[in-house]
């Protein structure tokens, strides 16, 4: 894989909350300021955790969204008592930060255009890597619940949108029905693209047909798995994930560490029958 060749320094921070607001009918953005300058490559992620007696025993992942000096954002949507206390916190409440973790998304590549693919609170990671690196001839698709759950104003116009049910869109703003897979089947079928990397976060299901549709093309996919995670930093193996063993069948698969060997991971690594 076409990694980095540095990972910024994991860190372990004292923060506070800055910004704590929805940006859609279900996702919300978190700005958080630490106590030291942070960096992160597009598709690392940060544990969480409150602090005093709310603190959890493990903090929660949170695919880091932007960093800029001691700032860091992220978006999340409200899935369990964790995000549920965390959705409840004003700006000035203290958290503890670790991180960057995992491996990033690999670096663009000359000559060969970028197809980005996200889906609901799988945009994090996705969208830090455009706002990097992106290119006149790259191409990105998000899809949503409705256009109430899109995030318009952190969405760029160049990117195409789709949703499961139909709404009122903003002026100016097109959200196609339809899997966010096959608006991106739809859009880029017949073009003359040379050969392309396909980078997805969100859902099982669009990870899978992501890798599908980058392989029936001959194409690279790179996928963010986002497991329930519990120490990150692989010791609790709570987020394990069974991959392909080299030079071994399906059945011999071995169990990957999402923390630590992830979250990215080539889409063809992943047994994918044996996570539905």
């Amino acid at each position: 894989m076409n990694r980095f060749e540095t990972i910024p320094k994991t860190r372990r921070c004292q923060a506070f909350i800055t910004i704590n607001e929805p940006v859609s009918s279900g996702l919300i953005r978190l700005e958080i300021e630490v106590d030291q300058e942070m960096d992160f490559l597009p598709g690392q992620f940060a544990m969480l955790n409150l602090m005093g007696p709310r603190k959890r025993t493990f903090g929660r992942p949170f695919s880091i969204l932007a960093c800029s000096g001691n700032r860091v954002e992220f978006l999340y949507r409200v899935v369990g008592g964790g995000t549920g206390d965390l959705a409840g916190l004003k700006p000035g409440h203290p958290l503890t930060m670790l991180g960057p973790l995992g491996t990033p998304f690999p670096a663009p590549v000359p000559g060969q255009p970028a197809v980005l693919l996200a889906g609901g609170v799988g945009l994090p990671p996705v969208l830090a890597w455009w706002h990097r690196f992106s290119r006149t001839d790259d191409r990105a698709f998000f899809g949503a619940r409705d256009p109430g759950d899109l995030p318009w104003d952190l969405l760029p116009v160049s990117w195409d949108a789709s949703v499961d049910a139909q709404g009122e869109t903003p002026v100016g703003r097109v959200a196609w029905q339809g899997l966010v897979t096959e608006l991106a089947e739809r859009e880029l079928t017949g073009m003359d693209l040379p050969p392309s990397m396909v980078l997805a976060c969100g859902p099982i299901p669009l990870l899978e047909a992501a890798g599908r549709f980058a392989e029936g093309r001959g194409w690279d996919c790179f996928v963010s798995m986002e497991e329930h995670m519990g120490c990150g930093y692989g010791a609790c193996k709570g987020c394990v994930i069974p991959i392909r063993s080299d030079g071994q069948p399906e059945a011999e698969g071995r169990n990957a560490t999402c923390c630590q060997e992830g979250p990215i991971f080539r889409a063809e690594e992943i047994l994918w029958k044996q996570i539905r």
